[in-house]
This record gives structure tokens, sequence and C-alpha cells, in this order.
């Protein structure tokens, strides 16, 4: 029977409208083995790249035992330097991110893998080719010894004395200096010897030039999105900025009645009542945040309403660093997190030899899965007390995140484990933790006890704050080329007034270069100045979180304010701290922080909460002075 003219139209319309839809499953299929294709070679180029890193893990386990062992390593042989792992990371590194930056990663199914590739393929420092990488760790040498090395001769006399370091030399006679002109000739001495034939300025200059050459290499046309690399945040400089905002009420009135002691104590300084504070006296409130003999004075100056001093009920009830150590493992076991076993403290904890761990002589962990490892302080005193908690907060983070993949073993975003370990230093300083340990005869100060704490602790976070913002935004801003040359040291002033009321002791040009000594530690992104503000307010924000599934803050009840909250044995605030800890890096911060907060977003309420009554007492003291918050500096910088 034939086919009619009408039924080999239909016929041929229906084979015509058949096709897209072979061709789409064709295509399907061609695009569904090239998936399986890109996910199995990326795999292939992970297990290798995890094989070399379980290598240099092993590396550094052997030079853990051999610094902790006096001699060879116990696994037998020369222990490799550190140098060794640090070149064997950054050709691991570098040649792990060259290969997956060409695998096209939304093609991958797996999202895990996805994320893997995501956060291996682009780099920082490490980004850059050997050449230049080690130029770069050459500069950070160079801006590291600016800051520690003995390059400052007082009144031009290096005959007689030794040259001092910035840090802790200088530091320290800031701390316990008198008189303004001695602030003020340290401030000047240290600028010119960093300075001298603009070694500093040319030195910042260098390392710019290669943190833009790395972003390059990552695509990125504005530098910064490179600096900020792990944050995965469209401008989050303008995130930071809103918090410093938020916060600056409180900064302001701080700053007046900080300004009204500057002008008591140091007439010298011709400071306005409603001018800035020079930045050599600012720099010397810092320094004094927990200094006995500070020239401000705290809101209840008589000696009956100072703090309690514990140094001596410390070592009579913890006798050893060792015990401290095992107090603050205690702490997270009664969270019901991990135990630190016998075991542990026998293989893996190690103390630090009497001349090592520099001035701040802070401890050191040590990641090499499956195992980790600490090297401890061996002061014993209150501030190591609170210290070693946050470290063993570091210690409980590397225990749950070593079973993830490599890449993914790690923090979500620079500063995100320190914001974790801010909550137990806050936690373990309070009168109700030191009660709790027998330090302290009650769990609670006097109110007026209780105010001259916060005030220290305010000027101890709330001074830093802006100081880390203006660190960072500066050195964007020069990044971005949002600053020319020519208008650094000018540009540096501004942020300074605008953001802290701040300005130099005396008129400066252009052709200055008056960053301080904060500003060349942040210039490593291990230390940069973004991870110590995203890990300060990050950590009051968990700790409020804490505090308030724990029960031991209640806001508006007097008996459990958010500044003495100590959430120790709450399996509710464990658990959320373990469910971050063992996501590592599989996930975005923001949705990390989101299990704790049940927010997306950088905020200072916590802190705002945290400090309330301090914020009270300040308005009603400097309203009964008659202060006026706020500033308008002098222009203290001329272009040249």
């Amino acid at each position: 029977m034939g086919l009619s003219t009408k039924n080999l139209r239909l016929i041929l319309v229906m084979v015509v409208a058949l096709i897209p839809t072979l061709a789409y499953c064709s295509f399907n299929k061609a695009t569904s083995n090239h998936s399986a294709n890109y996910e199995q070679s990326t795999r292939e180029i992970l297990a290798t790249a995890t094989e070399r890193m379980q290598n240099i893990w092993n590396m550094k386990q052997r030079i853990f035992l051999q610094l902790t062992s006096k001699g060879k390593s116990p696994l037998g042989g020369q222990a490799p330097t550190k140098q060794e792992v640090e070149n064997e990371t950054y050709h691991l590194m570098y040649e792990l991110a060259a290969n997956l930056s060409v695998v096209p990663v939304n093609q991958l199914e797996d999202p895990l893998l996805r994320r893997r590739v995501q956060r291996l393929a682009k780099l920082q420092l490490r980004g850059l080719r050997p050449r230049d990488y080690e130029q770069a760790k050459d500069l950070l040498r160079s801006m590291r010894n600016f800051v520690s090395g003995p390059l400052v001769c007082i009144s031009e006399d290096c005959t007689t004395r030794r040259p001092l370091a910035m840090y802790p030399h200088i530091v320290n006679k800031n701390m316990r200096a008198k008189h303004y002109e001695d602030l003020v000739l340290n401030w000047f001495s240290w600028r010119r010897a960093i300075n001298d034939k603009d070694t500093a300025k040319s030195t910042f200059i260098d390392y710019v030039r290669l943190l833009r050459i790395a972003a390059t290499y990552n695509g990125h046309v504005t530098p910064s999105r490179t600096w900020y690399l792990n944050y995965d945040t469209e401008n989050f400089q303008a995130e930071m900025e809103a918090v410093v905002w938020e916060i600056m009420p409180l900064y302001r009135e701080l700053h007046a009645y900080l300004r009204h002691e500057v002008q008591i104590t140091y007439p010298k300084a011709d400071t306005k009542s409603d001018g800035a504070i020079v930045a050599p006296v600012m720099d010397q409130i810092l320094s004094q945040d927990w200094y006995p003999h500070q020239f401000f004075r705290t809101p209840h100056p008589s000696r009956q309403h100072q703090l309690p001093s514990v140094h001596r009920r410390l070592e009579e009830v913890l006798v050893t660093p060792v015990k401290i150590n095992k107090k603050a493992a205690e702490f997270f076991e009664s969270l019901g997190l991990n135990h630190m076993s016998d075991g542990f403290y026998d293989r893996y904890s190690r103390r630090m030899n009497d001349d090592e761990g520099g001035p701040d002589c802070k401890s050191q962990v040590y990641y090499f899965p499956p195992n980790v490892a600490l090297r401890y302080c061996p002061k014993l005193d209150y501030k190591k007390m609170m210290q070693i908690h946050g470290t063993m907060a570091e210690l409980q983070y590397n225990i749950y995140k070593r079973d993830l993949p490599f890449g993914l073993d790690t923090e979500p975003c620079p500063g995100f484990g320190g914001a974790l370990a801010e909550t137990v230093v806050l936690a373990s300083g309070t009168a109700r933790h030191l009660h709790r340990l027998h330090i302290l005869l009650n769990d609670s100060l006097s109110e007026e006890q209780s105010l001259n704490r916060l005030f220290r602790m305010g000027v101890h976070t709330l001074v830093a704050v802006p100081q880390y913002f203006i660190n960072d935004k500066f050195l964007v801003d020069v990044m971005d080329g949002r600053i020319g040359v020519k208008e650094y040291n000018c540009a540096y002033w501004r942020l300074q007034d605008k953001y802290a009321g701040v300005q130099p002791p005396a008129l400066h040009s252009s052709k200055d270069f008056d960053p301080d000594f904060k500003f060349y530690r942040g210039m490593n992104p291990e230390t940069s100045n973004t991870k110590k503000f995203l890990s300060e307010i990050l950590g009051f924000q968990f700790y409020r979180s804490f505090c308030l599934v724990s029960g031991q803050y209640k806001p508006g009840d007097p008996k459990f304010p958010l500044h003495n909250c100590d959430f120790y044995d709450s399996k509710e605030a464990g658990d959320m701290m373990r469910e971050m800890m063992k996501l590592g890096a599989t996930r975005h911060w923001r949705d990390v922080m989101e299990i704790a907060t049940g927010e997306r977003k950088l905020s200072g309420r916590a802190i705002l909460e945290y400090f309330a009554p301090l914020f009270t007492w300040l308005k009603e003291r400097n309203k009964q002075l008659d202060i006026e918050p706020g500033w308008d500096a002098d222009e203290l910088c001329r272009k040249e």
C-alpha cells in the first residue's frame, strides 16, 4: 500500500521536528562524556598532589620531632629544614594551580570537587613565578626587619648603646614613657631609620608591584580581588567599612574621653578639645591597654576598685604550663569536643626552650595529618593562660578538618579559625571562668571593677579595630590604583583622620612615609590586617551566639551580661563549634558562620552589646566633663 503525499509530508515534518531532540541527546551524551573525562583527570591531578602534600606533612613532622629531641630526627637521618618545606610547598601549589586553572569548573558535577578546584586554582603570592616569588619573600623579610631588626639609634647615638628594634624595645620604652618629648623622639627615630634613602617606601612599592602581578595570573583586573581571594565577596572592603561605621559612635565616645586624658597628661602635645590625638600618644595608649601604670584614668581609679591580681593565685592553682594546657583542653572537652589524650601530651606536646618563642612567646601548632602537635610557651601568667585557650581552639580545628580532602582541610576564609579561638579567649578571661578555676573567690567583679575591666578591654579592642581597617584600606587603595605614589603619605593621614581621629605630631609632607609597624606586619597575607579585622569582629559575633545558646548571656539581666559570659560546659555551643570546624573549607564562610550566628554578614552588634555598660558610662562622663565627641584634625600633610 503506497503512502499519500499528505502522509509523506507528515512523516517529514515529524522527522525534522525530532532532529533538535536527537542533536540535544547527542550533545548531552557528549557533554556527559566530557564531564566524566574532566572529573577523572581532575581527580588524578588531585590524587598526585595529595601524595606530594603528604610527603610535605611528613617533612613537617620530622622537623617537629627534631626540634623537640635535641639533634637528629628520631625517625632517622637529618630532618629537613623549614626552607626545604617552604620550597616544596611552593612548587606543589604553583604547579597544581597551573594544572587546575584550565579545568572547566562548571562542567564538574561533583560539588566538592568543584570547590577543591576553585580553592586550589587561584593563589596569592605563591601564584608568582619562581623568581618573582623569591623577590616577594625577600621584600617581606625586609619589612619584617623594619619591625624586629635593631635599626634605631635614639638621639643618633649608637656609639655607646646597641641599636633598638621597634618591637619589642621601642614599644616597651613607649609603654613606660612619662614625657611627650620621648614619645615623639621615638616616633621620628624609627621612621628615619627605616626610610633612610626611601628604603621603606621603595620596598613597599616593589611589593605592591608583585601583588599586582599575582592578580594578573588569577585573571583579576582589580588586584584587590586576589588580596581578598578566599573571602569570595564582591567589594569586601565595603563590608568591613560598614562595621567600622557601625561601632563608630562608641569609638568616638572613647576617643573623646582619651583625648581629655591626653590634654591633662601631655599639655605639650597641644591637643585641641575638638581635635585628633597625635599618633605617638595613640600608640602609647594601645601599648598600655593592660599596663598597670597607664597615663589615662580608668572609670574608677581608686585602689579598691582596681582589678584583682591573679598572678600569685594562678601559680598556686595551675602550678605549671602543662597544667594550664590541660585546663585549656578541658574547656573544649566540657563542650563535648575532642579529648586530648595522655598519648598526645607524651608524643606531640613539647615545651619551648626559654630562649625560644620571641618577645611574645606564643605557642605553635603543627599540622601534619593525621597528627597535630603543640609547642607551648613555658611562661606562666594570666595572658598566657588566655592565649593557650586560643591555641587549643586551633588544635581542635585541625583535628576536625584533618579528614577532609587536601585543599578543603583549612578554614573557609582567612581569620575564621582565629574568630573561633577569640570566643574561648574571651570566655576564659572572665571572672566567672576564673572562679571556676578557683583563681578568683567570686564569679563576678564589683560593678566598679567590671567597668574598669571593660574600659581596658575597650582600649585593647576598640582602638585596634579602626587601625586594622586603615592599614588594610591603604594597602588595597594603593594596589588598585586609587592612591598614586606621590599621594601615599597624605592619603594615609587622611584615612587616620577619617576613621580614627589620629594625626602626625608635626607637619609632614608627601615625601615622607609614615605607616606604623603593624602596617608592615600585615603585608604578609598570612598575617594580614584583613585577617585580624575579621577574627576580631567575627569572634565577638560567635561569642555572642555561644553565650546566648548556653544561657550565660541574657539580654537585660544584669546577672548575665555578655562581658562576663563563660560558656564552659555548654554542649549546645560545642555542637555549633564542632559543626563549623568539621566543614573546613567545604562551604562558603558565610554558610558556615550562619550555623552559629544566623547571619551572613559581618556586624558590630556583638561588640556594641559587649561594651554597652562602658558606652553608657562614657556618654555620661563626657557630658559631665562637657566633652564633645568627634574631631576636626589639623591639615598636617602637605603635597610636594
